[in-house]
């Protein structure tokens, strides 16, 4: 029975009750999200990347921050068991509420806040933006519920002391660092807390119990090196791009702002410091009536803690290490922990506590932003099948498709699923709106006054992600420049040419299409197989190197299929002199090529 001031809130059977219908409503959302919601961007890249191919850790694996190992070995082992099914890649982010809901559940219950534990409960479990990631084939999901599982289990430990609960801490926390890399610095501050506390209680806890926590500990720390090791790779790699050093507000807090309140402006700092300050000094008056023990032990000393703790490292490995101050997700662990102090600090008084009314913004946004085909952090990352059709429909094999970057992947898995299209549609990159190709893929934010779209009418329109598609309103006149016919020729080399020559001068000053086609046989999965476009100067110099990844879109398992490339390459400039065009096979897999033929057109 939950109680404030001795008197009962409601009984057990109707708490159970409440909650039992808001989890399963939760979850019913998460699993009809997880099924219909099409994947946004970073899912498809994750299972391009890592499930498909299985390359997750060492040898060609791509060396990205999107590799959230649990999740892509995850993926990785859906994949080899039921093949492609988003859904099923989406199921672990789904159980991982699951997790969360009930730890989240355990967690305020067990702190008898009565009525504002109850608020903060609800709180967690509706923020709009969080709950997305339970829906996707990605780490985050799987991490925050890993992490308020070790939160759940650390408040326990921290009453009675046994040896399971610090097993199920530790196995918690590590699953939430192997599925994200940011919780390593939360998790190696709870591992020195729980010593810290372990040698406090000595006496109580025993020598051999003792002896056994400092074997999990050190087995636990062990366990994280090569994860540490890992996240130094990526840094030496580069990968680490995401966020900047441009400052904790306006790279950390403005971000988290922006997805948790839809609001961002820069006063809130202020406000956040004042909220800070109030609650610093709730909890020195804490410390002041509480025994050493009691307070050091307190949810509200280790929830400070952790926040205090992750943005003292935030700040040095920006400051010192030069790592990026992390961006919206990259801190999503930041929101549970605030919600959860802020509430456990705020309840202590009567006045105080009424500030947290401001909880009820959570439920309250998740319901005005309840859907089935968007979501809050980057709804334009995410192509619809509505528009992918109309889009493409009538499409013609010799046309061409220029791509707004981030849709390439998107694009491609549609166009690999799409069984109308035996022979893909291969797409070419194009940011900038460049009136050269028969259809234009990109976004109305991405459309600007100087550009003159009057040539092209739009076929297609997504306004949840800003999405639109051009087609061409009278087709192009095209006249042959060049053409190639290759012998047929089976081998295992890595650059297989269609063409290495001058550009001719009857080829500039004009709007130029490429086209490559061929037959093609191979008894191995294709992992890399890129087709490439680029040109050198004469100083043989890369001035273009444009390619895209057959395997998007004909997909690994594929023996033979044909290969219709028609590539716009717009203008060449006067610099480029020399054009290369070729598959880049760099795993060197055996292959039978017939027919490759090369066109050169231009286009009026």
């Amino acid at each position: 029975m939950i109680q404030k001031n001795s008197k009962t809130i409601y009984s057990d059977s109707s708490e159970r009750l409440i909650t039992w219908i808001l989890f399963l409503g939760l979850l019913i959302y998460a699993i009809l999200r997880a099924w219909i919601v099409e994947p946004i961007h970073d899912e498809v890249a994750t299972y391009f990347h890592y499930i498909e191919t299985g390359e997750i850790r060492g040898g060609r694996s791509l060396m990205d921050a999107n590799n959230h190992l649990f999740n892509s070995w995850l993926g990785n082992l859906s994949y080899r068991w039921f093949g492609e099914h988003f859904f099923l890649f989406r199921l672990p982010a789904v159980l991982c509420f699951c997790l969360y809901f009930w730890s989240s559940r355990k967690l305020t219950r067990n702190l008898n806040l009565g009525i504002w534990g109850e608020l903060c409960f609800v709180a967690l479990n509706t923020i709009p933006w969080i709950f997305d990631y339970f829906s996707y084939t990605r780490g985050y999901g799987l991490a925050i519920g890993f992490f308020m599982a070790a939160l759940f289990q650390l408040s326990v430990w921290l009453k009675a002391k046994h040896t399971g609960h610090l097993i199920l801490l530790l196995l918690f926390l590590y699953l939430a660092v192997l599925s994200n890399l940011t919780y390593l610095v939360t998790s190696l501050i709870l591992c020195a807390y729980v010593v810290f506390i372990a040698l406090l209680f000595a006496k109580k806890i025993g020598i051999k119990a003792l002896v056994f926590h400092a074997c999990l500990v050190i087995v636990f720390c062990f366990s994280l090196l090569p994860l540490i090791r890992f996240s130094f790779e990526l840094k030496e790699a580069g990968a680490l791009y995401y966020g900047s050093l441009d400052g904790l507000w306006w790279v950390t807090g403005k971000t988290l702002s922006r997805y948790i309140l839809f609001y961002d402006a820069n006063w809130l700092r202020i406000a956040y410091l004042l909220i800070g300050f109030a609650g610093a000094i709730i909890l020195f008056l804490q410390w002041r009536k509480e025994s050493w023990l009691n307070f050091l032990t307190g949810t509200s000393f280790w929830l400070c803690m952790l926040i205090a703790g992750n943005i003292f490292a935030i700040l040095f490995l920006a400051k010192v290490m030069k790592v990026n101050y992390p961006e919206d997700r990259a801190a999503m662990y930041l929101i549970p922990l605030s919600i959860l102090a802020l509430t456990v600090l705020f309840v202590r008084h009567k006045f105080s506590r009424y500030f947290l009314v401001v909880l009820l913004f959570f439920p309250v946004s998740f319901l005005a932003k309840l859907n089935l085909n968007t979501s809050v952090f980057s709804p334009d990352d995410r192509m619809s099948k509505a528009f992918y059709e109309a889009a493409t429909k009538d499409l013609k094999p010799n046309e061409t498709v220029s791509i707004y970057p981030i849709q390439q992947l998107t694009y491609a898995h549609f166009e690999r699923t799409n069984p109308d299209h035996p022979v893909k549609h291969v797409g070419t990159l194009q940011k900038d709106f460049q009136p050269g190709s028969d259809l234009i893929l990109t976004k109305t934010t991405w459309l600007f006054p100087k550009d003159d779209i009057s040539a092209y009418k739009v076929v297609a329109k997504d306004p949840a992600s800003t999405y639109i598609a051009l087609r061409r309103k009278i087709p192009f006149k095209q006249v042959h420049l060049f053409d190639s016919i290759g012998k047929t020729k089976q081998s295992d080399e890595e650059f297989i040419l269609f063409y290495d020559g001058p550009i001719r001068p009857e080829w500039r000053n004009k709007q130029i299409q490429i086209n490559l086609k061929g037959d093609w046989k191979t008894d191995k999965h294709l992992n890399d197989f890129n087709a490439v476009v680029s040109t050198n100067d004469s100083s043989d110099v890369n001035l273009r190197y444009e390619y895209q990844n057959l395997r998007w879109y004909y997909g690994e398992n594929v023996q033979q299929f044909k290969l219709n490339y028609p590539y716009s390459a717009k203008h060449f400039l006067s610099e480029e002199s020399r054009l290369i065009i070729y598959i880049w096979n760099p795993e060197r897999k055996h292959f039978k090529l017939s027919r490759p033929t090369i066109e050169i057109i231009e286009l009026k």
